[in-house]
């Protein structure tokens, strides 16, 4: 049986926090360890801090950012929608973590944790809204 819970905020930095709690809190009642909760919120918080600042470019009052927790047996999923101009951060390349300190790239790094973090990661543009679905095998 899937369970679901959802959350809108205002795509406003002072608003991250909430998010994040929201997606813990799911997490913990999906029965996940410490660890890997922490892995959700991290991931959560990158997601809506680039949504902010790239996808709203920090004037993002009065726009919103709505996110899914959905569970079943096997999975815990979180799904980040929003309606900043279609991105699929999916196909950017990522950095390299071996290249040397000077030569690395100073953005990416964020988006290339998520897919380090989670089991799942797709990218779907529907409704002209951005859908990041991230899931964590439970």
């Amino acid at each position: 049986m899937t369970q679901q819970s959802r959350l809108r905020i205002n795509a406003v930095v002072d608003e991250i926090e909430r998010a994040c709690a929201f997606v813990s809190i799911n997490a913990r009642e999906a029965g996940m360890d410490d660890e890997s909760i922490y892995r959700c919120y991290l991931s959560v918080e990158e997601i809506c801090t680039n949504i902010i600042e790239h996808g709203y470019h920090f004037e993002g009052q009065g726009r919103l950012i709505e996110i899914v927790c959905r569970r079943d047996e096997r999975w815990f999923t979180i799904i980040v929608i929003d309606d900043a101009p279609a991105f699929n951060p999916l196909q950017q390349e990522d950095p390299d973590p071996k290249a040397p300190l000077m030569q690395r790239p100073s953005g990416g790094w964020g988006i290339y944790f998520v897919k380090k973090f989670m089991d799942r990661i797709e990218y779907r543009y529907c409704q002209q809204r951005n859908c990041l679905i991230i899931s964590k095998r439970l």
